[in-house]
């Protein structure tokens, strides 16, 4: 078997939400929020992860998340698990050996 390893440039790619877990660091819980790419091409199928701290406040990073993803806002009351198998544009950087989520869209910028 021929394998070439490549680097993936920064950008955005086609992806939809797989998984959500709550895990806890020094700095609290956060979730780390799998996505999965569905766009055609080498990256089809790869998943890869955004880390985001759940703030209950609206003008923070991850109700924006979680309305860019939901298409919507959400209600006052809103569950993790409606977040799952839907789609939106993930912003995928390299840092350090890994790629992570830093944003995610509904269009290219």
């Amino acid at each position: 078997m021929k394998i070439i390893f490549k680097n993936i440039p920064d950008g955005f790619f086609k992806a939809k939400v797989e998984e959500i877990i709550e895990e806890n660091g020094p700095y609290g819980c956060y979730l780390r929020i799998i996505f999965t790419i569905i766009q055609e091409g080498e990256l089809n199928h790869y998943r890869f992860s955004g880390i985001i701290k759940p703030t209950v406040l609206k003008p923070s990073k991850f109700y924006r998340w979680v309305t860019t993803i939901l298409g919507t806002e959400p209600d006052d009351t809103f569950h993790t698990q409606d977040l799952i198998d839907k789609e939106c544009l993930v912003y995928l950087s390299r840092r350090n050996d890994y790629y992570s989520v830093k944003e995610v869209s509904v269009k290219r910028n």
